[in-house]
């Protein structure tokens, strides 16, 4: 049976309120509850594969069901992310890493050594403070506490700059002068109570960073997919999440939204040939996506992948319509193609261009 609020578990919204879940906000994703119902309605069987998984929703949430899972993903921040979340900790270690850091003072950095353009986006006062705890964790030698309060700062980073993220976008904003080091540990403290009080008992998923077109898993090696792909539209995960990946990871120059759709020049399936280039791109790697996801499958195995109709300059394109065949041609048998909420469609000059729809394919392997 579908969930009344399943418009609403399509989205990352659910869980902000979620311990663990919320320890990096990601708006591109679904929530804990969607993973719980897809579960448990289609009977999935492990391990459960998200070949894009962003901030490790699909990971977590298996984690919690005691569920062996595995989660891929291009960006080095969402794979940092999903590592952090799902991973088991000594709260004592954690703790006493935190009470070493609070007990310093942040110094003064003569220059400190970031791209210009992300260096104008802070008070040099609240990078310089950034800059100084960054240098500090990542001198500690044990991983997982390294990895741990990296992702608290990384969060708390992002909250400091004078920009706001809008759609696609960071736009340029001025903010109050942002207490970097007061935020920065209230969050580790809350996270660090998270670890102590949320008792998760399945094993660690494994994490890969890797372009899930292009590395494949073992042949039958999976019982289920649960994942949604990036959306067909203009957005570029580069530069939303640029700030991140350049104070943390070094400038990225390879779009991440891009990384599917990334190459307009592609042989394509005839049937696509009238698409916009964008949407031709977009599909010719999903096939590619389909086909390793196929091939990773066990017999029975069971897919459920999220995707959204495209908004594009040139109007709508029903991509939930398109992946279904796509996945047909492929072996898959459509056993189900749920609509979850439909979507406005509006041009860049703010005129209504159509409507289209975010769905839920459920995806069979005879």
């Amino acid at each position: 049976m579908i969930p009344r609020n399943i418009a609403d578990l399509v989205t990352f919204v659910p869980n902000k309120t979620e311990p663990i879940h919320n320890w990096f906000y990601y708006k591109e994703g679904f929530s804990k509850k969607l993973v719980e119902w897809l579960v448990k309605e289609y009977g999935l069987s492990e391990p459960v594969f998200d070949p894009f998984c962003g901030v490790g929703t699909t990971l977590l949430s298996c984690k919690q069901m005691g569920i062996n899972a595995i989660g891929m993903d291009v960006s080095p921040l969402a794979v940092l992310a999903s590592r952090v979340k799902t991973r088991d900790y000594d709260v004592d270690g954690l703790q006493s890493f935190f009470d070493a850091l609070f007990g310093l003072k942040p110094e003064p950095i003569e220059k400190i050594p970031v791209d210009p353009r992300i260096r104008k986006l802070f008070y040099h006062n609240a990078l310089e403070t950034i800059w100084f705890y960054k240098n500090e964790i990542e001198q500690n030698k044990d991983p997982l506490t390294r990895d741990f309060f990296l992702l608290a700062l990384i969060d708390t980073a992002a909250k400091a700059a004078n920009v706001e993220k809008v759609g696609g976008s960071l736009r340029k904003t001025k903010k109050p002068n942002f207490p970097v080091s007061e935020t920065f540990f209230r969050k580790a403290k809350r996270m660090i109570g998270d670890v102590k009080f949320e008792k998760v008992p399945g094993a660690e998923p494994e994490v890969i960073q890797g372009d899930c077109r292009f590395d494949r898993l073992k042949p039958k090696s999976v019982g289920a997919i649960i994942t949604s792909p990036p959306y067909l539209n203009k957005i570029e995960y580069t530069k939303i999440y640029g700030i991140e990946l350049a104070l943390f990871f070094g400038f990225q120059q390879k779009g991440l939204r891009a990384f599917v759709g990334d190459n307009p020049k592609v042989n394509i399936r005839p049937e696509l040939a009238r698409l916009p280039l964008i949407a031709q791109a977009y599909f010719a790697d999903l096939d590619r996506v389909l086909e390793n996801c196929f091939d990773a499958l066990v017999p029975d195995g069971i897919a459920c992948i999220n995707v959204a109709g495209g908004c594009l300059p040139e109007g709508t394109v029903n991509s939930p319509q398109i992946l279904g065949k796509l996945a047909q041609f492929h072996g898959f048998e459509l056993k189900e193609n749920i609509e979850c909420r439909s979507i406005q469609c509006v041009s860049p000059t703010g005129q209504r261009i159509g409507r289209t729809s975010e769905n839920i394919l459920v995806l069979g392997k005879p």
